[in-house]
């Protein structure tokens, strides 16, 4: 473990802010060298695992026009030790209520993305095939979610289940249609800075968040990970720029669920006289759309803003 000033400097901590996570310096190295030097390796292990078991071929043995499971790509990590530590201090400064009795006996209890698996999506409508296909996989009982990290821990590693309601993080004024056709409005979370959903599994043991996102969200996200979180939140020129970045993502993320409907009814999926009338309304809306003219294309009676509305939609805000 480095120096504790060098720590805090790297990662943006101020004394105050250490201090008022009210751990010592000695504690959080104790966590550190436990993770690093007597956990690590299991982690890797159990997420190497996870990922041959339930994600590598998800779609092995389903039948011919079963719904297939959409997902473009995977990306995963144990969290890095130091990362761990930065985690720790920050959380107990928020919730010093839920984090108080953190420590390195029972660290593993509270934090629940030591394993992450971020699952890359096209299309926003591609979630819900993987939604189905998680919630199939593993026990999703209310009573099993997290209430108390330490009383509701369960020490059965054969258990694999849902241990939280599933999250789906929204900015406000996003479109939440799919979402609502399979989660109770408690699960949709609107506000929100970045666009995910997060699934936390237990899993032989441990926990495990899985997040889902669009190639698009996942752009943003990186970005504002490099330049902003979670060190540089109170920088109000980063922020403002990382905001309009997230807004042209969410209308990236729009078109690109407007092409798959229109190639839907270009490739002949809705074939009635009406279907054909309205996909060539949406056309000659389309081509009419000029820089003063604002419309709303209607599609499978829903409406959708044309690239011209969206964009001027984010320069407004």
């Amino acid at each position: 473990m480095i120096a504790k000033e060098e720590f805090l400097k790297k990662y943006n901590i101020s004394e105050d802010l250490f201090r008022s996570a009210e751990m010592t310096w000695e504690d959080l190295c104790d966590i550190y060298e436990d993770f690093h030097g007597n956990k690590h390796n299991k982690y890797e292990g159990i997420l190497k695992d996870f990922t041959e078991t339930y994600l590598e071929d998800m779609n092995k043995g389903r039948e011919d026009g079963e719904e297939r499971i959409k997902v473009h790509s995977i990306h995963s990590r144990v969290k890095d030790p130091e990362h761990l530590i930065a985690k720790i201090i920050r959380k107990k400064q928020e919730n010093q209520n839920k984090y108080r009795k953190l420590n390195k006996m029972n660290y593993e209890k509270f934090i629940t993305d030591l394993i992450g698996i971020r699952c890359l999506i096209l299309f926003k409508a591609d979630w819900k095939s993987f939604h189905k296909y998680i919630i199939s996989q593993f026990e999703n009982e209310a009573d099993c979610y997290i209430k108390d990290s330490l009383r509701d821990f369960d020490d059965d590693e054969n258990h694999f289940y849902i241990a939280e309601k599933p999250k789906v993080h929204i900015r406000n004024g996003d479109a939440r249609d799919i979402y609502d056709e399979l989660l109770p409005p408690a699960c949709i979370l609107d506000g929100k800075v970045y666009r995910s959903v997060h699934y936390i599994i237990k899993y032989k043991g441990v926990y495990l968040e899985i997040q889902v996102r669009t190639l698009f969200e996942e752009g943003w996200g990186e970005v504002d990970h490099a330049v902003i979180y979670p060190y540089f939140q109170n920088d109000q020129v980063l922020k403002e720029y990382t905001e309009l970045l997230n807004r042209l993502s969410g209308l990236a993320d729009e078109m690109g669920s407007f092409f798959c409907r229109l190639k839907e009814m270009e490739t002949g999926n809705n074939n009635s006289p009406s279907d054909a009338h309205e996909k060539q309304e949406t056309l000659d809306e389309t081509k009419k759309t000029g820089p003063d003219h604002h419309t709303s294309i209607p599609v499978r009676k829903q409406s959708i803003n044309t690239l011209n509305d969206c964009l001027q939609s984010v320069l407004n805000e």
